[in-house]
Order: structure tokens, then C-alpha cells, then sequence
């Protein structure tokens, strides 16, 4: 074991509570890769979310973690790109962007093949995030113009980790054939991008107040609305106009994400359950934002308790290995949270 990596196993519930009880569950070899990895996610993310800083430091800021992840010998952010970002995060993102090098260390110690694996999809989400917040703030808000932007949007921060797991996974399993990993990339898009959805629809007030509007612009200007003005009262039906065409996307992405668990082998229920807890804690946040009547209050943030997380993790041990029972939870949930109604326009993608 690296000395560095029961920081890093300290430092992940700090920056995402919910992912740390999923990846603890996750088989030895691939706690580590895991871990690590999603701490390098969350550093780009760190670097693409804080508000205020310029749009050139920003670049920088990304120009020099990417060199780290190429192989650069430590992590140099400039200083005073590094002093704004600082200035912007929050105690939790201070930690992580202070402790760095120590996760890059880790990083520097996997097998040359997971590392391999690990660096090619944090750099792909890295440069799209860059792209991406270079592109389209405007006036200090981040803003996505269309359909599309969102489609590759949650690709880069979603669809390219479901990606990359599916690789781990094979590496780790030897009951995962040729075959069964080309059935589960396919999928495995569809599954990071319904977990993004349901953030979006849950963080639309959060995101705003922190200078991000992830809903698109287009369908907001057809309902007389501007991004920058979704926080208004006068905003609330055409964010729910817009939401009522994300959530059909999200549940149908979640019902790949359901494909995609039950491919992989019964003699990996902990590659299962690590798949199954943010899904069924995904279609439980998807139903509150059915529920809710104003999705952009930031102060009413539709959220599970824990009660329902534990009851959820609690079921999916019990029938991890049975596919029957699953499916029927699912649709079960898809059943009682999203009774078939008419929503109007769906979005297609």
C-alpha cells in the first residue's frame, strides 16, 4: 500500500459523500484506482466550477494539471491563478486542491495499465471541461446554448468515467468476456449521463447561485426566460417546462444504467452493489424532482434522506445476485414516481 493512500481514502468522503460509500465496497485492486481517480475527476471539476476566476488563469490552471497527468514531475499551479481559485472554493475543494500532489503520488504508484487507463479519461474530461467553461461564461456565468452543449457536456464530466470503469472492471474480472465489455461500454454512457442529469435537475437553483446554468438556453428562450434570470419567481414554470423534458431522458438513461449492472457477473456482486447504489439513490432523487414545485429555489434542493440511501443500499445487498428482484424495484419505482402523463415535448438527444 502507497503511504499516501489512506489519505487519500480519508480525503474522498470531504469532497463527495455519497461516491466514498460506494467505492469502499469496491474489490481491493480496484479501491485504489478508483479512489484516486475520482479524487483527479473532482480536481478538474474544482478547477472548472469556482466562480470568478478569469478565463485565461482558468486555462492555465488546467494547462498545468494536465502536464501533471502526462507525466510532468509535480503539479505547478500558476500563483495567481492558484491565489483567485483559492479565494473561490470552498473548505472542502481548498483540501483537495492543497493535497494534490499527495493524490498524484498514488496515482504515480498504480500498475502502468490502470494508470494508463485512469490518465487517458481524466484528460479527455479535463480538456472538455476547459473547452467548454472557456467557451461558453459569459460575463462570469457558465452557460450551455443547446441541446447539444448538454449532450457533450455531460459527456465529458459523466459519460467518459462510465467509460473508463467498464475498463477497470475488465482488467480486474476474468468473468468479464470480450463480449460482455462490448455490451457494457455501450451502455456505459447512457449510465454516467443519467446520474449528470439527475444532478443537473436537482442543483438547477445551487448551480445558478454559483454561476452555472446547465439547462439550455434555447429551450429557456422559448419560454421567454434568460439564463442568467432562472433564480427569478417569474422563471419557476418555464424551469419546469424545460426539467419536464430532461427527466424522461434521465429515467430512460437510468434504465440502461439497471441494463448495464445486471450484465456484470453474478461472481462480482461487489462490482454490482457499486453500480446499484447510486442508481437506486439516482431514480429517488429523479422522484423528488417530479415532486418538486420550484426546482430553482436553492433553498427547497430536492435530496433523499439517508434513511431512504440506507434502505436502498440495504436492499441491493440482499439481492444482488438476483436479477428478477432488481428489475421489478425499478419499474416498481418507474411505476409509482413517474406515472405516465403527458410532459409535453421530450428531449431526444
Amino acid at each position: 500500500m502507497h503511504p499516501e493512500l489512506p489519505f487519500c481514502y480519508r480525503l474522498l468522503p470531504r469532497v463527495s459523500r455519497t461516491f466514498a460509500l460506494n467505492i469502499r465496497v469496491l474489490p481491493g485492486d480496484l479501491r485504489p484506482a478508483v479512489t484516486v481517480a475520482y479524487l483527479l475527476f473532482r480536481y478538474a471539476d474544482t478547477l472548472e466550477d469556482a466562480p470568478g476566476v478569469p478565463g485565461e488563469e482558468r486555462t492555465e490552471l488546467f494547462d498545468a494539471f494536465l502536464d501533471r497527468l502526462d507525466g510532468a514531475v509535480s503539479l505547478e499551479l500558476p500563483r495567481a491563478a492558484e491565489v483567485h481559485l483559492l479565494d473561490a472554493a470552498t473548505p472542502e475543494e481548498i483540501e483537495l486542491l492543497r493535497a494534490g500532489e499527495r493524490v498524484f503520488a498514488v496515482f504515480d504508484a498504480l500498475p502502468d495499465r490502470v494508470r494508463e487507463i485512469v490518465a487517458s479519461h481524466v484528460s479527455e474530461t479535463a480538456r472538455g471541461m476547459e473547452r467548454i467553461s472557456r467557451v461558453m461564461t459569459r460575463d462570469g456565468l457558465l452557460r450551455l446554448e443547446t441541446w447539444q452543449d448538454l449532450e457533450e457536456y455531460c459527456y465529458y464530466v459523466a459519460g467518459t468515467i462510465g467509460i473508463m470503469l467498464t475498463r477497470l472492471f475488465a482488467e480486474h474480472s476474468r468473468w468479464i468476456d470480450p463480449s460482455s465489455r462490448k455490451r457494457l461500454t455501450a451502455l456505459a454512457t447512457s449510465f454516467g449521463r443519467g446520474l449528470q442529469l439527475t444532478n443537473i435537475l436537482k442543483g438547477i437553483g445551487v448551480d445558478r447561485e454559483e454561476g452555472r446554468v446547465y439547462l439550455p438556453a434555447e429551450a429557456l428562450d422559448q419560454h421567454g426566460v434568460a439564463p442568467e434570470n432562472v433564480l427569478s419567481p417569474e422563471s419557476r414554470r418555464a424551469v419546469q417546462a424545460v426539467a419536464n423534458r430532461i427527466i424522461p431522458r434521465a429515467l430512460q438513461d437510468l434504465e440502461d444504467a439497471l441494463r448495464y449492472t445486471l450484465l456484470l457477473p453474478r461472481r462480482e456482486p461487489r462490482l454490482r452493489l457499486f453500480c446499484l447504489w447510486p442508481l437506486f439513490a439516482a431514480v429517488r432523487t429523479l422522484g423528488l424532482v417530479v415532486e418538486g414545485e420550484n426546482l430553482s429555489d436553492p433553498r427547497t434542493q430536492p435530496k433523499i434522506s439517508r434513511r431512504v440511501l440506507y434502505r436502498e443500499m440495504a436492499f441491493s445487498v440482499a439481492q444482488v445476485y438476483w436479477n428478477g428482484g432488481l428489475r421489478r424495484r425499478f419499474h416498481r419505482f418507474r411505476r409509482e414516481l413517474f406515472p405516465a402523463r403527458d410532459r409535453g415535448e421530450v428531449w431526444a438527444g
